[in-house]
Formats: C-alpha cells, sequence, structure tokens
C-alpha cells in the first residue's frame, strides 16, 4: 500500500508581504489628493460635497496602520518566539522619521527664506508629534496649512509608543480582548466629549476629529482584525464565511453612511467596517477587489502613499501663496506631487527602510522591492516548529 507524504500546512507568513494592503493605500491616498485638489473649485455645485474624501482617506490609513504593524507583531511572534520591541522602533524610526524630517527640514528652509511662513511652535509641534493638540489660535503670524497633515502622523506614533509594549507583555490572546475593550472606550469618550466639549475648556479651537485620544479606536480594530485572522480555527471560518459578496455589503453600507452624506462622524462604526474590508480582501486575495487592488498601477500609487502624503500640502493646499504659486494650478500642482513623492521615495524612503532592516533584520523580508538581500527568518527555540516552517515554504 502506497503510503501519502504528510501534509504540512504552509505557515500563514511567509515573506511578510500582506497582499492587497498596497492598493488600499493607493485608495486612502487618492482620497486625501481628490479632497485637497478639488477644494475651492465650485463649492456650489451639487456633486462638490463628493469629493470631500480627505477624512475618509485617513481613516483607512489608520485601518490599514492597525492591521499592518500587529500582523507584522504576531509574524515576529509567531517565527521567533518573542517580539522586539528594540527591533521594531529600529525599523519605524528608519520607516517614518527620515522622510518626515526631510519635509520639515524644506519646509524650514522655505520659511527661512520668507518663501512661505511656519512658526517655530508649529514646527517643532510636528518634529515632537504634537501637532495633533496644537490649537490654531496657538499658531500666531502662520496659517497652519503647510503642516496641519502632520496630526495623523501623531497620531500613529502614539500609537506606535502604545500598542506593541502592550501586545508584547500582554500575549495575544489577551491582546484580543485589551484592543477590543479600549476601542470601545474611545468611542464611548469620543462621544461622551462630544457633546460635553471637556478637552476644548482647556484647548480651545482644538480639532475635534485630530486628537488621538478619539481617533485611536480606528487603529485598536485593525488590530483586532488582525489578532482575529492569525487564529486558524478563526481565519478558516471567515475565509468560508466572509465571501466577496459580504466584503460589498461592508464597503457599500460605508460609502452610504459616510460619504455620500458627507457627515463624517468618526463613528466606531466607521472603525469596524474600514477593518473588517481590509481584513476581507487579504482573507481573499484572489477576488475580484483583491485582484483590482493587486494591480501593478494601484501597488505603484500604494508604494508612494507615505510620500504623496507628506508632500501634497506644498501644491495643493488652496490658500497658501509664494512665489512659484504657479505650482499650485492644476494639473502642475498634482504632477509635482508624483514628482517630489518619487524622489522621496526614491532617495528617502527605500534607502533608510533598508538601512533599517540591516540594523535590525526583520523576521521576513516584506516587500520585494524593500527588503534586505540575505536577511532571514530567526531561529526558534522550538526546532520541530523552525523544521515545519522550513518544510512549509519549500
Amino acid at each position: 500500500m502506497n503510503s501519502s507524504p504528510v501534509q504540512t500546512k504552509r505557515p500563514q507568513f511567509k515573506s511578510g508581504y500582506l497582499p492587497t494592503l498596497d492598493g488600499w493605500r493607493a485608495i486612502a491616498i487618492a482620497a486625501v489628493l481628490l479632497d485637497h485638489a478639488t477644494t475651492g473649485f465650485h463649492q456650489r455645485a451639487s456633486w462638490y460635497p463628493l469629493f470631500r474624501t480627505g477624512a475618509d482617506g485617513v481613516s483607512l490609513f489608520f485601518a490599514i496602520s492597525g492591521f499592518l504593524i500587529c500582523s507584522r507583531l504576531l509574524e515576529e511572534e509567531q517565527l521567533s518566539g518573542s517580539v522586539s520591541l528594540k527591533g521594531f522602533y529600529i525599523r519605524r524610526a528608519c520607516r517614518i522619521l527620515p522622510a518626515a524630517f526631510t519635509y520639515l527640514l524644506v519646509v524650514a528652509l522655505l520659511a527661512m527664506g520668507a518663501v512661505v511662513v511656519v512658526t517655530p511652535l508649529e514646527w517643532w509641534s510636528c518634529v515632537l508629534f504634537f501637532r495633533n493638540y496644537l490649537p490654531p489660535e496657538w499658531i500666531r503670524g502662520g496659517w497652519g496649512g503647510y503642516t496641519i497633515h502632520y496630526w495623523s502622523l501623531a497620531v500613529e506614533e502614539h500609537f506606535y509608543l502604545l500598542w506593541p509594549a502592550m501586545l508584547a507583555f500582554s500575549g495575544r490572546v489577551r491582546a484580543r480582548y485589551l484592543a477590543a475593550v479600549l476601542a470601545i472606550v474611545v468611542a464611548v469618550w469620543r462621544w461622551w466629549d462630544f457633546h460635553h466639549q471637556l478637552v476644548n475648556r482647556f484647548l480651545p479651537g482644538l480639532l475635534f476629529g485630530s486628537r488621538t485620544d478619539v481617533r485611536l479606536d480606528g487603529l485598536l480594530l485593525g488590530c483586532l482584525a488582525a489578532l482575529v485572522l492569525v487564529e486558524p480555527r478563526w481565519r478558516a471560518w471567515l475565509e468560508r464565511r466572509f465571501s466577496a459578496g459580504v466584503l460589498w455589503t461592508f464597503a457599500i453600507a460605508y460609502v452610504l453612511s459616510q460619504v455620500v452624506p458627507r457627515k463624517h462622524t468618526y463613528s466606531i462604526w466607521e472603525s469596524i467596517f474600514l477593518a473588517a474590508v481590509v481584513a476581507g480582501t487579504v482573507l481573499h486575495p484572489a477576488g475580484v477587489v483583491g485582484r483590482v487592488l493587486e494591480n501593478p498601477a494601484m501597488k505603484w500609487v500604494g508604494r508612494l502613499s507615505y510620500s504623496l502624503y507628506l508632500w501634497q500640502e506644498l501644491f495643493l493646499i488652496p490658500g497658501a501663496s509664494y512665489p512659484f504659486s504657479l505650482l499650485q494650478r492644476f494639473p502642475l500642482n498634482l504632477g509635482m506631487v508624483f514628482v517630489i513623492a518619487v524622489l522621496s521615495y526614491e532617495l528617502v524612503e527605500r534607502p533608510m527602510i533598508r538601512l533599517g532592516h540591516r540594523l535590525a533584520p526583520p523576521p521576513t523580508p516584506g516587500r520585494i522591492d524593500l527588503g534586505t538581500p540575505g536577511a532571514c527568518v530567526p531561529q526558534t527555540a522550538n526546532t520541530e516548529v523552525r523544521k515545519r516552517e522550513l518544510e512549509g515554504s519549500a
């Protein structure tokens, strides 16, 4: 009798690359660019409110970031048995800070040359990541438009300081409950403070939707989705039941609840919808939506999304004026954003990401265009687990 070979289950993480996320980044940055590029155009037109999609794009970025960061931390915990906070922060610093500080350096040079107006407090609030808690009234002598987008970077940096340590010390089981409870606490606090305006008494004029304490659920629910999918039993159950029809239902529900009325409430339902849709396409990357998101053009824009987000404020925000204001006119302004973003990505982002991977090698290399040559999966303490990992990835 012929004996069939033992079937080994392939590991969930083989390269560290999560399909469809670059495509989602492309949609998120497109929503931001659409909003900023059309602000001020034909404000009385019936179509104008439909183009106010910037807040939706940032909310989608939060869902992607929470899902991706937690997935990579869980990947490291699966393959090496623990999470290296030192390695995480080295790679994050190399990923986020060089491009962010390059933009701020350029803005500072333009300000010193009297080309743009950026106040010292405004600039330092970006460097130290508290721009989202700087009321507009405190920016004296400036208007804040060149740095306003750093509010979302501040939210993400606060998340990076909070979540990795919580996951590392609590473990994945307790982390699921922790993410869910904290997301509910943030949602309740947001509702209460929206009606009572407690924070506004101390920081009058502060933009409500930019605060970390009212936006953190968007990232935490992305983390919760990753924590659910990492469990094989739950993942298999969701793969069977989270069909393309369910995915489209979630997407349409979100559009109807947010985009059409143009009332961005930052509700917990928005965060749930976005986390579910992002996780759903990672579950089924071969579906119609997944194939669209994995289109080379979408992936290219998604890879540029961080640089696009950083540099678009110099060219797309109406109200700014400087000697080369011609570059703010459509479509030249949009072209300039892409040109500068490509330069930023190639000259700053990619080299620094690779440096971070050399200083703190990740458990898997991630995207092919970013992986450090020779990077390898670290040895696990359990040799049998290591053997199965190698067999599954052969």
